[in-house]
């Protein structure tokens, strides 16, 4: 008997031990994944940070030899003579492919009609290229300028120098510069990429300089690797222009940068790659090793306290186990009671962030800085507690800058076994501080954050002597207060799930209000759609009735009134059809045309419209698209129509009446001339139960649902201003509302 239950307990130990595995083992799967997004989105942003600023820089760099060269008085010689023989700009061209980074310096002249004077490239010239927007710029403003535009030959920087002769502008000095230098730096960051002109500019291109192509998009740099071009072209490219943070193909790392010209449109992109193994992870392959092994532990643990368990339970000594377990509990209470003491007497700075943005702090943080009366109020001065961090002669203190491409605190959990401090001079006397780094997150979001602990050490750095004591103890301190911080996180995740159900019963309530209102802006619609149709029929029956009783009606007269009728009534029934669906929920996301959808709308206000003498204008071109629910949308832009119907009528206007609907650049804007809003309300017409209108007439949920769905729902920025524009000639101010789908 005795050794079938020491089977029993041994198979449940087994079974235990592989439960408590395979569900430990999903949830460190489950974090795997969450700090590698975390890891590759942080490459991605640094990526494409890095680009920026050498884009920034080749611009300055080419701006300081456009205007150095201009200084040659033979250029201005040449423009006044219109004698262009005694220039030539091509051997400092050379000069600097010899001495510098720049290995393609291109000079050009143009005069002062935007011709082209004089190339250091060929032997073209007196070919006008007023077709590039910067020319035209330059010729009009008369200023310096540096610009990324596209040309004949190629997308290329530009900085343009005006030349001026007794105040009048002679010609235009351009120095043009490309993109080469720039993929080389990052391809000694293993970094490989593609610039590419945008496709619209393709036919500007006359005498392409690489002659590369992938479909319609120009390749700008000498030297694009053969295996990313492949890569595009199979992956298609305009699915890989549109990847907002980054894509993993091929493993490869893969990110799109965005190049503005001046009039802040696209003109170009950068493809940046870089192979997963030159990405370091050692940090997540730590974090996966010794997750495992901490499983591992508790499982030998649980199998020794079965063991102990079984062994007291089969054994004669059951008086003596207890008396024992009552001993060992008394130890573990005492103990406790210890731990909870040093955890209370511990005052340190708890601060959680991901290294460059201060997202929540303890309130030690307010009691070091003494001047804020809250954290917001500190937030306003300082993004990170880094901006406060000074530098000391110790690499051993961290302060804010870039190690790397890690911020700070990614730098500290890159290096776990080393100990980093900081320091922070408050009050003309300096802090030492030693810092705890930590990375976590909530079960319901994937997003990590990072938990630091400040542990104030000044009194100790000034103790040379106690110094050793010290750091004896500072682990275990640390340890205590990471279990701290673990047990507050386990109850702030209960009070957030709490808020979020709140916030979504409120939301649930408004939104039904919203609806009620809506269908009862409908029923009012269909009302007025309703009105002479009904009429119209009434008079005809009434008309046949009246000949009848007179015996004065025919068949003709009979038919054409029935066919009056029944083409009123197919009326009735077609605007019942044209309503019945506006409130339907929408089970999924769904393609759908804009111009068609807000048609769709205006069909349902046509009457109210035209019974308010209300002129509508709509500029979307008729194939442009969107992917959303469709009856969210089309109920957030009927709000944003009849809010403007509604102030016509409120602002009793005079002027024509308006209302502009226009799509262009992923941006739909609403334009009135209702006169506006008062400026001190205006930024409270999105708060719900907020109104205008008389309780009556308005509930003050409409805008409030609206934003709901375009921000919440639809992930759109919404803006509304008041602003006067011109109309066929006219000037007119309303309320606009502008809608950018992100």
């Amino acid at each position: 008997m005795g050794k079938t239950k020491l089977v029993i307990t041994l198979l449940l130990y087994i079974l235990i031990s592989i439960g408590i595995f395979l569900i430990s083992y999903k949830y460190i799967q489950k974090e795997e994944k969450s700090l590698l997004k975390q890891k590759y989105s942080q490459i991605s942003n640094h990526m494409k940070k890095n680009l920026s600023t050498l884009i920034e820089d080749k611009k300055n760099a080419t701006l300081a030899f456009a205007i150095s060269a201009a200084k040659d008085k033979k250029i201005l010689n040449a423009l006044l003579t219109k004698d262009s023989t005694n220039i030539n700009l091509k051997p400092f061209s050379l000069e600097l492919r010899e001495k510098t980074n720049f290995k393609n310096v291109w000079f050009q002249i143009l005069d002062e009609k935007g011709k082209s004077f004089y190339r250091s490239w060929s032997k073209t010239k007196k070919d006008s290229l007023l077709f590039r927007a910067d020319v035209k710029n330059i010729l009009k403003k008369k200023e310096i300028q540096t610009s990324i535009s596209v040309g004949r030959y190629d997308m290329t920087f530009k900085s343009m120098i005006p030349i001026f002769s007794e105040g009048n502008m002679v010609g235009i000095l351009e120095i043009i510069t490309h993109f080469n230098s720039i993929t080389k730096i990052l391809e000694n960051d293993k970094i490989d990429s593609i610039v590419l002109a945008d496709k619209q500019h393709k036919d500007k291109l006359t005498y392409p300089f690489t002659k590369k192509f992938i479909g319609d998009y120009y390749i700008a740099n000498l030297n694009a690797k053969d295996y990313l071009i492949d890569t595009i072209k199979k992956n298609n490219l305009e699915k890989i222009l549109k990847i907002k943070d980054y894509k993993l193909i091929d493993e490869k790392l893969l990110t799109t940068f965005s190049i503005i010209e001046l009039n802040k449109d696209v003109i170009g992109y950068v493809i940046m790659t870089k192979k997963l193994k030159d990405i370091n992870l050692d940090s997540i392959k730590s974090f996966k090793i010794s997750s495992i092994s901490y499983v591992v532990m508790f499982i030998i643990i649980i199998g020794f306290l079965i063991s102990l368990l079984t062994y007291y339970l089969y054994s004669n000594s059951i008086k003596k186990l207890n008396n024992e377990l009552k001993e060992n509990l008394k130890k573990i209470k005492l103990q406790e009671s210890r731990n909870q003491i040093i955890l209370d007497s511990q005052k340190n700075i708890i601060v959680i962030t991901d290294g460059e943005k201060l997202q929540n702090a303890n309130k030690e943080l307010l009691v070091f800085f003494d001047d804020y009366k809250s954290l917001d109020d500190y937030k306003k001065d300082y993004d990170c507690i880094c901006e406060t961090f000074i530098e000391m002669l110790d690499d051993s203190y961290v302060i804010e800058k870039d190690y790397d491409g890690k911020n700070w605190a990614e730098y500290i959990l890159d290096n776990p076994t080393r100990k980093f401090k900081a320091a922070i001079k408050r009050k003309e006397v300096v802090h030492h501080f030693t810092l705890n780094v930590n990375l976590s997150s909530f079960e319901d979001e994937n997003k990590p954050y990072i938990i630091v602990t400040l542990t104030d050490i000044t009194q100790e750095i000034k103790q040379h002597q106690k110094l050793k004591s010290l750091n004896d103890n500072l682990e275990l301190i640390v340890d205590f207060k990471t279990k701290e911080l673990k047990q507050l996180n386990d109850n702030l995740e209960k009070k957030i799930s709490i808020e979020i159900k709140k916030s979504k019963e409120k939301d649930r309530l408004i939104f039904q209000q919203n609806k009620m209102a809506s269908m009862g802006e409908m029923l009012e619609n269909i009302a007025h759609q309703w009105r002479q149709p009904l009429t119209s029929i009434s008079t005809a029956a009434s008309s046949i009735k009246l000949q009848k009783e007179l015996n004065i009606l025919n068949n003709q007269e009979l038919v054409t009134s029935c066919d009056f009728i029944l083409k009123n009534s197919q009326y009735l029934s077609q605007t019942i059809e044209d309503f019945k669906d506006f409130f339907k929920q929408d089970k999924e996301k769904q393609e759908f045309l804009i111009k068609e959808s807000i048609l769709e709308n205006i069909a349902l206000l046509k009457d109210k419209l035209k019974h308010n003498n209300i002129q509508l204008h709509l500029d979307i071109a008729h194939d442009e698209k969107l992917l959303a629910y469709k009856n969210e949308f089309q109920q957030a832009i009927l709000n944003i129509i009849n809010n403007s119907i509604d102030a016509f009528i409120s602002n009793n206007c005079k002027s024509k009446k308006l209302i502009i609907i226009d799509y262009k650049n992923n941006t739909l804007t609403f334009q009135d001339s209702a006169g506006g809003v008062e400026e001190n309300i205006i930024n409270k017409i999105f708060e719900p139960y907020f109104t205008t209108k008389h309780q009556s007439q308005g509930t003050g949920i409409g805008l409030y649902m609206t934003r709901e769905i375009l921000v919440k729902h639809m992930n759109c920025t919404l803006n509304i201003k008041n602003e006067e524009f011109n109309y066929e000639n006219e000037k007119y101010k309303g309320l606009k509302f502008t809608i950018i789908f992100n």
